[in-house]
């Protein structure tokens, strides 16, 4: 080989490996572009099948694709949705109209923001689907993205919104009666407590005393329920078998209804615990059975079920708050009259009532209503005239530790001391009623009738108040600020709250910022003089960590 055919073949040589080189490097943008185009495609698929929307590729009348909330809103399976044409999902008296508008679309004539129509779900239930067309390219043809939103489930859920709010206003106006009405219990409740202390009563008179008390405790226990369905007083829960529950309030119910309407139980085996008050619960059942004896005045029967349910995301889309999981399911069901739609929509709503004047004030439902709220759960009513209700309670089935075995009760004694204590509340009664009982058991009582004056007192005393005895609802610097400002003055200083509220966070959060112990009002005087001598002994309240 000449020098000349040796310079070529390297020249040729070198042009070959910058070639190999240049489709490397091509090689590589391509596989760089299919990764890009794979995350792309993976990011919109992440996306589509996430929106709560259904989403819908559609090229000429059939569905190419969708997105899992198609499948759920349609009620079809994604292969289902390919075989029927997109016009076969628009109900009869809309198709001409939605057909024309998405030709339209299609050919860029005109521009929607949206249009609402008859979407026809599987079965041939039609309801009314606010849908927006968007015009893509599929497959390098002209085809249509469809996003359908249910908006009869949207205006369910803003109904939803609206009487949440309207109960949240009546709670709150509810909450502040319960509250003030608790401040006059305690003071009725203490002066009777007193006059029981002397012993100087004969039998008859004692026996007046004790019936005043009982009524004093209905009542006390019907602002619980307010301030229960009002959210000041939360519900304290812990593990508890509902089969149970609904035993008792059956045996309950039997001396209540008459012999003409019969009880059914159907209870599941190994029904899984939630988390709960007890009694509460059975006040829940208690109410719904009074309401089933008046809708059944010839008699009937009624039938309560539990089962262990999983409610899933498409039913937990419908109802607001409400976390797919596992649930017990709690079903009151009776053969009574029924209600209409009007009534059915009401029922839970306070002081709405069908029964005539003096026959019921209708909180029933409503503590019903709230009492379910405050273990985070639902409730649901189904009726028609002629033809029963049923009513579906779903609390959370949680798996927790057992409850924390109970502090051992101190026992009852004296209750005596020496300390000095100072009351700081707006009511003068139950100052005085304080006043009294403390003092005839040894301690050097202060008073003070607002935040202010009480902090006047300890700037000055101090140095010899054991104990605050402080209430929360009062006027001016109120009882949390009043706390914070002894505290600030003296961190170990010990303060003991009173208030007709008893809500687990308000609880907790006194506590929490430096509150020695807490009493609900009415309170007994026993059980305040064994309180205070808990404190002063160095025993603090736990903090309630709640759900």
């Amino acid at each position: 080989m000449t020098e000349f055919e040796k310079e070529q073949a390297m020249k040729e040589l070198a042009a070959l490996r910058e070639r190999v080189r240049y489709l490397e490097e091509v090689e590589k943008e391509f596989a760089t572009l299919a990764r890009e185009l794979k995350d792309s495609e993976t990011k919109y698929r992440f996306l589509v099948d996430r929106v709560q929307e259904a989403v819908l590729l559609v090229q000429d009348d059939t569905v190419k694709s969708v997105n899992p909330a198609a499948t759920i809103i349609g009620g079809y399976s994604a292969g289902e949705l390919g075989s029927v044409p997109f016009s076969g999902f628009i109900d009869p008296r809309d198709r001409d109209r939605v057909l024309a508008l998405y030709r339209q679309a299609l050919a860029g004539e005109t521009s929607l923001d949206s249009i609402t129509f008859g979407f026809i779900r599987k079965g041939g239930e039609v309801f009314q689907a606010t849908t927006r067309f968007m015009p893509v390219s599929w497959e390098d043809r002209p085809a249509m993205l469809c996003l359908i939103q249910d908006a009869t489930r949207q205006g369910d859920l803003e109904s939803q919104l609206l009487y949440a709010k309207k109960m949240e206003a009546v709670g709150t106006l509810a909450g502040g009666i319960a509250h003030d009405f608790n401040n006059h219990l305690q003071g009725i409740s203490g002066y009777i407590q007193l006059l029981m202390m002397r012993g100087d009563r004969d039998r008859t008179e004692q026996g007046w005393l004790l019936q005043i008390e009982r009524s004093v405790k209905r009542a006390a226990a019907l602002t619980k329920q307010l301030l229960i369905f009002s959210r000041k007083e939360e519900s304290r829960l812990e593990p508890i078998d509902l089969n149970e529950v609904v035993r008792q309030a059956q045996k309950t119910l039997a001396r209540t209804i008459p012999e003409s309407i019969t009880a059914e139980l159907r209870l599941a085996a190994e029904l899984a615990s939630v988390d709960g008050d007890a009694v509460q619960l059975e006040h829940v059942l208690f109410n719904l059975g009074i309401n089933a004896k008046d809708a059944m005045p010839g008699g009937g029967k009624i039938v309560i079920e539990t089962r262990n349910v999983h409610l899933d995301e498409a039913f937990c889309r419908n109802h607001a708050g409400v976390k797919p999981g596992a649930y017990v399911e709690l079903t009151f069901a009776d053969s009574g009259h029924g209600m209409d739609r009007e009534t059915l929509e009401r029922i839970f709503e306070p002081f709405y009532t069908t029964k005539g004047v003096g026959s019921g004030i209708g909180l029933g439902l409503a503590i019903v209503y709230g009492i379910v709220q405050s273990h985070h759960g639902l409730i649901l009513c189904e009726s028609n005239r002629d033809a029963g209700t049923t009513f579906r309670v779903y609390l959370p089935a949680q798996e927790r530790e057992g409850a924390a075995p109970a502090k051992e009760e101190r026992k009852r004694g004296d209750y005596r001391g020496a300390e000095t204590i100072i009351i700081v509340d707006d009511e003068p009664d139950i100052i005085d009623i304080g006043q009294n009982t403390l003092e005839q058991f040894g301690y050097t009582v202060l008073t003070a009738r607002s935040g202010e004056e009480a902090v006047e007192i300890y700037t000055r005393q101090g140095d010899r108040i054991d104990l605050v005895i402080l209430d929360l609802g009062m006027p001016g610097m109120g009882g949390e600020r009043c706390l914070r400002e002894l505290l600030r003055m003296n961190p170990a200083v010990k303060v003991l709250i009173a208030s007709g509220y008893a809500a687990t966070q308000t609880v907790h959060s006194i506590l929490e910022a430096g509150a020695t112990g807490f009493m609900a009002k009415p309170y007994r005087l026993e059980d305040m003089l064994k309180k205070v001598r808990e404190v002063l002994d160095g025993e603090r309240d736990e903090i309630p960590f709640g759900d």
